[in-house]
């Protein structure tokens, strides 16, 4: 990708606005709270007036120690602005009527749609990535914005673990510590501070699992009742599927949750792609990672489907 011409093109639909709408996805998590975060410092630092928005008001709280955190507000203000969603694979992940405004879509996913009017997207480890590539070309950058970007390549590269991590990565994160970001500190913030009610969550998921096919898949559920029984939040969910994805004999991983009004499922691989899936049931992501929303069916009914479509579908 040439991110000069990317940047040229961003910073003309800037300067024809001057305010701008950084949006993160719903059920958010460390990518798009990082890039948003580091988006919206960055052009802060330009002069621009920009809104830092989420429509979701259960933000990760280990993210909390970023400069700009409680700059996030549930609604848009701006009418006019310029549109700026950060790893959203598809518009609806933005979560608001964005119909008739000029979007600018960044983001890192197989499956993005290219929604926007300038679709900056690469598969990458992160968004923060892709968004680090981008500023890099013209953006101002301090620590305040390396930060972020950092804290959210941590967090979607599970600690630098993914398949998509390689020898470029390990670049671009020691020039952000050059900013100087203390990197045990960032990881101590997000991998040491989980909640009671997290920690409860586990020990649920891993009294659900069952294992299929000669246990290489394995099937997590969590009920709305179990989010009320721990008292957790959508946010005390990230990182269980870590635990399932984790055993020796699995290959695949699937987490089902029950919330409010549907059931949100992850899928994780360790060598299958496993994108395909995601995808048909109207999700998307990545090789080894996925995930969608049902807005109606019972847990039963949803895990047979994708059990004998994975089954049908995946080799191996």
């Amino acid at each position: 990708m040439n991110y000069k011409n990317l940047a040229n093109e961003f910073k003309k639909l800037l300067d024809s606005h001057r305010k701008v709408t950084v949006i993160s996805h719903i059920r958010p998590d460390g990518d798009t709270v990082g890039s948003s975060i580091a988006l919206f410092n960055s052009l802060k630092l330009m002069g621009y007036q920009v809104e830092l928005v989420c429509i979701d008001s259960d933000l990760p709280l280990k993210l909390n120690f970023l400069d700009g955190f409680k700059r996030y507000k549930n609604k848009i203000d701006y009418s006019d602005s310029l549109v700026v969603t950060l790893d959203c694979a598809d518009i609806s992940r933005a979560a608001f009527d964005l119909h008739n405004r000029t979007i600018v879509n960044i983001d890192h996913h197989k499956s993005n749609t290219n929604f926007g009017v300038l679709n900056i997207v690469e598969v990458e480890v992160s968004t923060t990535a892709v968004l680090y590539k981008l500023l890099k070309e013209g953006f101002v950058i301090d620590k305040s914005v390396a930060e972020p970007i950092y804290a959210g390549l941590l967090t979607d590269s599970i600690n630098f673990t993914t398949t998509l991590v390689n020898s470029q990565t390990f670049e671009l994160a020691s020039e952000l510590l050059g900013y100087g970001l203390n990197a045990s500190y960032i990881s101590e913030m997000i991998n040491k501070r989980n909640s009671l009610a997290h920690t409860r969550l586990i020990a649920r998921a891993i009294e659900s699992l069952e294992l299929f096919n000669d246990a290489k898949i394995v099937v997590m559920v969590l009920k709305s009742s179990d989010l009320k029984a721990t008292g957790a939040k959508g946010s005390d969910l990230n990182g269980i599927i870590d635990f399932a994805i984790a055993l020796v004999t699995v290959e695949i991983a699937v987490f089902i949750v029950e919330l409010d009004n549907i059931l949100k499922v992850s899928i994780r691989s360790k060598n299958e792609d496993i994108s395909t899936v995601a995808t048909k049931f109207g999700g998307g992501g990545h090789k080894n990672a996925g995930g969608f929303e049902v807005k109606s069916g019972k847990i039963e009914e949803i895990k047979n489907r994708i059990l004998e479509y994975i089954k049908d579908n995946i080799n191996g």
